[in-house]
């Protein structure tokens, strides 16, 4: 069988490999000094069960929710944890189960100015009840859905009454473990998904020889009895309309699992096949029925692999049998393999908030005492880290679904799908800020993949060249979200969205190869879109017709279709200036770079509602403002950084501000709720905005609301599985202690008065800079950066610099016009460290 090494790992820009391993190999160096902040060094555990970096939970899963996470990008194990039944679910990355050939939007470009009439004249519900009429849908359309292979029950055989029980994820390792004692001793069950070797991999030890007697079986996933009556129904009738031919055996020391898909069509998947092969240490093996029987074990050691199959007609059943038997039969082994890849990901990064000794904490406790008004700080450090984990976990050859990779029933809300208006951003924030840019490439090259259909997109609905990112896919990027009461189909900012992460990546690692070849033909597709689909007003600038602003609806008009929302604009004039930017760093273009300058100067101007003092989420008089909404769209030009354009008018920040005020006032004390990524919505643009107090009420929100004793994150309120936060959470974080643009580095934007010290760890700036390390403590910062590139750069702090001291490295400094930045010269390659001391008001 071929290597499971996956390519999104092996696929790293030659130029930030370099940058990475001259990293790597600086930081094995003597350590330079940091700060001794009062309580900030993670006291090490007495307990051995309590992970470096991690978590203990002290009661098991009761619904697939509630499962510890573990995944290489490609697997995913969701382990319940129960001691004496277990039930662990396996997934697989491109699970989106058919539901017969995708609909084609059928050609309706002709009729698009009636929509548009429509909507000048008013008449909104009338535009987009046609747009519905002429799509040849019956109802709103979701994409295939991600749904879970098959579950492994492990019955161990045992006294019922159990104690110290004990379940933990180790985040370095990636291992799931479950451990408890009965009269007998001590039993454990460790779990990790390689990304080594591309399989899950599960040892059970007992308290001694021959100790071990279990049952295993694979079988259909079936929802926890504590679900919603109706959604067990709909699950299970799901299934069995959608998977066949169900197939599960067990001979000598191997389970495996076949079924077919009912409603396969030409491209889909078409066939599911798993394989347990379990290996034991002086015991027996024997099988009855699709059962696999254990006896007298030491130990026993079982594989897990499943494959998705496009051609029914080639079975991988065999490879999967002779790939698992040449296996060293050795967890440590294994283990050690998969950390060279899983531990470098993940250890790149570290924050240091002065959690202590509360790392030592059960998650149930630490979710009980933190409160609003003083959250827990070893939470904060653990959700960040969990976050992390979680994301990475999710990650092979393509971005996180609403789930991640774990799934438990068969009718996930939202389809589990790629939802692009809002939550896949969110779930990707950190990857780049966060210092795993490869990973960013699952994202950019399923859009790559997914531009036929977006061009289809643009060309059938709107009569453009040019793409169209729907506000949901999976297996196809075919724009059918529309129903009578529902214009997903009008929005257009999608892929002007996606292409600031193609552009955004070559910010972060300057690979050009990239950006000649990926981000600046994505970024010529989206703006091309603009240039067919864009009208003038009387007044000369443009107009953006139809459209919809994520999920919302004026106030006046109750209506989703509309024009000119300010989500499209902000995106694409976004778009506009990093293509242009783009093509003169590349020397190309030259002939339509002044067409794109014409095109900016077209754009509509921000609009202030004089009764609420907010930036109009419609840049018109004509529809009104409704703030109650869970998507804060109208905040995209903040989501990322703080153009010039607002950064100058103090009156556009106020408005701006004015937003991220009140939907927190709405959302919380008026207690109407809201879900999670648009809280993270909210803290990015208070982040951008450098409003430490504002992103801190935002944080201490997502900290308190959103996360179970299993630190997988919500959608809502403790409920509803969820991954947006996990990467959203730590980008509300890291640009809250470090924002960059090329040439200039933020220290401590956005500090809170509740961080008088901390440090954080492997912050990638644009410009192609790690930060190694960030100390503060007071009026002092200590730097510890490396440039892939000789530049020069200037670094600016939250208050004016009295000194700055270079404690390691040759660097030149000269002071700028403003007292709280200095411009530092920086060689290519080498750990420079910088001591300033700041004169705080």
């Amino acid at each position: 069988m071929k290597s499971k090494y996956r390519p999104v790992l092996i696929l790293i820009a030659g130029f930030f490999f370099i940058f990475i391993t001259i990293s790597d190999t600086l930081s094995n160096h003597e350590s330079p000094e940091v700060f001794a902040s009062p309580g900030s060094t993670r006291a090490a555990s007495d307990n051995p069960q309590v992970p470096e970096r991690g978590f203990i939970s002290t009661e098991p899963g009761e619904t697939w929710e509630l499962g510890l996470l573990s995944g290489n990008g490609t697997i995913g194990a969701n382990v319940l944890s129960q001691p004496l039944d277990e039930t662990i679910i396996f997934t697989h990355e491109r699970l989106f189960l058919p539901g017969g050939t995708p609909h084609m939007p059928p050609d309706n470009s002709a009729r698009l100015f009636e929509i548009r009439r429509l909507i000048e004249r008013g008449l909104y519900r009338q535009a987009q009840q046609l747009a519905f009429d002429l799509s040849g849908q019956s109802g709103f359309m979701y994409p295939d859905p991600f749904v879970p292979a098959f579950e492994m029950n492990i019955k161990m055989d045992g006294i019922k009454k159990i104690s110290d029980y004990l379940r933990s994820v180790n985040f370095q390792t990636g291992e799931a473990s479950v451990q408890w004692n009965d009269d007998a001793g001590t039993y454990q069950r460790k779990l990790f998904v390689s990304r080594a070797d591309g399989i899950a991999v599960l040892l059970i030890t007992g308290p001694g020889k021959r100790s071990i007697n279990c049952r295993l079986k694979l079988k259909p996933v079936e929802p926890s009895k504590k679900l919603d009556p109706r959604q067990l129904e709909t699950s299970a009738r799901i299934f069995e309309a959608h998977v066949s031919d169900i197939r599960t055996a067990a001979e000598n020391n191997i389970l495996t699992w076949e079924n077919s898909f009912t409603k396969a069509y030409p491209g889909s998947i078409h066939k599911l096949e798993g394989m347990a092969y379990v290996a034991v240490e002086n015991g027996t093996t024997n099988h009855t029925g699709d059962t696999l029987t254990v006896s007298g074990a030491d130990q026993v050691l079982v594989f897990v692999d499943l494959e998705v199959l496009y051609d029914a007609t080639h079975s991988k059943i065999k490879d999967m049998k002779d790939f698992l038997a040449n296996l060293p039969a050795d967890y440590e082994t294994l283990l050690n393999r998969h950390l060279k890849i899983h531990g470098e990901l993940f250890n790149r990064m570290r924050l240091d908030l002065g959690g202590g000794q509360d790392h030592n904490l059960p998650t149930e406790e630490l979710l009980a005492r933190s409160t609003y008004d003083n959250p827990d700080r070893a939470l904060i450090e653990k959700e960040f880290d969990a976050g992390r984990y979680n994301i990475i976990s999710s990650i092979g050859e393509l971005p996180p679904t609403l789930q991640g990779i774990w799934a438990g029933t068969y009718n996930p809300p939202w389809a589990s799908d790629f939802t692009h208006n809002g939550n896949v951003p969110s779930a990707i924030a950190s990857l780049l800020m966060g210092n795993t840019p490869e990973l960013m490439l699952a994202y950019t090259s399923y859009l790559e993949y997914i531009v036929p259909y977006l061009e289809i997109n643009a060309k059938h609905m709107f009569g453009a060249r040019g793409i169209v990112l729907p506000s949901r896919s999976t297996t196809h990027g075919f724009n059918n979200a529309l129903n009578p009461n529902f214009a997903g189909g009008f929005w257009v900012a999608g892929a002007a969205w996606a292409a600031h992460f193609f552009y955004d990546y070559y910010l972060h690692t300057g690979d050009r190869e990239f950006l000649a070849k990926h981000a600046l033909p994505f970024m010529e597709k989206a703006a091309l879109f603009f240039e067919d689909y864009l009208y003038e007003g009387p007044d000369g600038k443009y107009i953006f017709s139809p459209t919809q602003s994520p999920e919302n609806f004026p106030a006046n008009t109750r209506v989703q279709a509309s024009y000119n929302a300010t989500m499209d604009v902000a995106a694409a004039k976004e778009l506009l200036n990093n293509l242009i930017a783009a093509s003169r760093e590349l020397r190309v273009n030259k002939e339509k770079i002044p067409l794109w300058k014409r095109m900016l100067e077209k754009m509509p101007d921000y609009m202030i509602d004089e009764k609420l003092g907010v930036v109009k989420e419609w840049l018109t008089p004509r529809l009104e403002e409704d703030l109650n909404h869970r998507h804060s769209s109208q905040l995209y030009a903040l989501y990322d950084g703080l153009p010039e354009e607002i950064a100058s008018n103090p009156e556009l920040r106020a408005a701006f501000k004015r937003i991220i005020e009140i939907k927190l006032n709405k959302h919380w004390k008026e207690g109407t709720g809201f879900m999670s990524f648009g809280v993270v919505q909210l803290g990015q643009a208070a982040a951008s905005l450098e409003d430490g107090e504002l992103a801190y009420e935002c944080l201490k929100h997502l900290v308190n609301r959103y996360w179970l004793n299993n630190l997988a994150s919500m959608h809502n309120h403790k409920s509803l599985f969820n991954m947006d936060i996990s990467g959203g959470l730590p980008a509300v974080i890291i640009r809250m202690l470090v924002a960059s643009e090329p040439g200039r580095i933020k220290l401590l934007p956005a500090l809170p008065a509740a961080w008088p010290s901390g440090a954080i760890e492997g912050v990638l700036c644009r410009g192609q800079i790690e930060i190694k390390r960030l100390d503060w403590n007071g009026d002092r910062i200590l730097i510890n950066l490396v440039s892939a590139k000789k530049q020069s750069v200037t670094l600016e702090t939250r208050g004016e610099i009295s000194d700055l001291a270079v404690k390691k490295g040759k660097v030149s400094i000269k002071k700028t016009r403003q007292k709280n930045s200095r411009l530092v010269s920086l060689p290519a390659g080498n750990e420079v460290t910088l001591e300033i001391k700041l004169r705080l008001a």
